[in-house]
């Protein structure tokens, strides 16, 4: 009986390790095969086209004149003329007011607007004492708007007086066009920017003090340059498939835009560059390159 327990351990043994030396045989081959397998990558071929690079960023829409109110006299409000939001015109009556001071005969007279324009706010109620300096409205003329914003210190080469550039606004679909009209000659030492204002026709007053503006300025054009997709540069270089193979090309990049990189050197047109699966490329890796768009 012992010696039958034995040769079963025996065997037992003698099959663990066969078993195991059959897997490990195994994983070598996979591993093989998969230093042997091509790597599928997507190529695109380098061609000629327009580069475009643009910068956005967030502004503040501001009425073109704001003008507060104040009475010429200290007096009560008898009365109210107009209402928040109504368009008066420049010397309009906005309110009326009694002076009420001790050893004066009541005399009655009025608020006008300082400009033609829209009441922004009424700041006082009927029977509210004024004094001259008491805010009693604020009048604002929008029907040209600026756009206040700051742009980097690294671009400031691209913001220029009279330039264009383009005003969106979240939830609506018309884009507006602008013009730089003032350029601050000074550099904020905390955020490295400058404050910029733009110009902005709105006859039809959609755009209102205080909205939030998306500004769109164009930092560098180029036609007819040899580009690539952004996405297919590492840092300074590349991969070029030739013959089923990845090479790694060390390039000299031009401008730099929103989805296409120009290149000045180390190129040329019609080679095969890897958009994706670059990142797990070294270089001298066999491939298998799908043209983009192919499938």
């Amino acid at each position: 009986m012992r010696k039958v327990l034995i040769a079963i351990i025996v065997i037992v043994v003698i099959l663990i390790a066969a078993f195991v030396r059959i897997s490990a045989s195994r994983q070598k081959a996979m591993q093989r095969e998969e230093a042997t397998a091509a790597l599928p990558v997507e190529v695109l071929p380098v061609s000629k086209g327009r580069v475009v690079s643009t910068c956005e960023v967030l502004g503040t829409v501001v009425a073109d004149k704001t003008a507060p109110v104040f009475p010429e006299t200290m007096g009560r409000v008898t009365k109210i003329l107009v209402k928040e939001g109504t368009y008066v015109a420049k010397n309009a009556n906005l309110m009326a007011i009694r002076n009420e001071t001790i050893g004066f005969e009541y005399e009655e007279g009025v608020i006008k607007s300082p400009i033609s324009g829209n009441i922004a706010a009424i700041n006082v109620d009927i029977g509210s004492m004024v004094t001259p300096q008491t805010l009693a409205a604020t009048i604002v003329d929008y029907a040209t708007v600026k756009v206040e914003f700051n742009i980097a210190e690294v671009n400031i080469g691209c913001i220029t007086r009279s330039r264009k550039v383009d005003i969106a606004i979240d939830g609506m679909s018309e884009n507006f066009n602008a013009h730089i009209s003032e350029v601050s000659p000074v550099i904020d030492p905390m955020t490295r920017t400058v404050a910029v204002k733009a110009v902005v026709s709105n006859p039809k007053k959609l755009l209102r003090p205080g909205m939030t503006a998306r500004v769109n300025i164009l930092l560098g054009e180029k036609e007819d340059a040899l580009v690539v997709p952004k996405d297919a540069l590492l840092d300074d270089h590349l991969f070029v498939v030739g013959d089923s193979t990845a090479e790694r090309r060390d390039v000299v990049v031009g401008l730099i835009g929103d989805k296409n990189v120009e290149i000045l050197k180390g190129l040329a047109e019609g080679e095969r560059v890897v958009v994706i699966g670059q990142q797990r490329l070294a270089g001298g890796e066999k491939v298998n390159p799908i043209l983009r768009g192919q499938f």
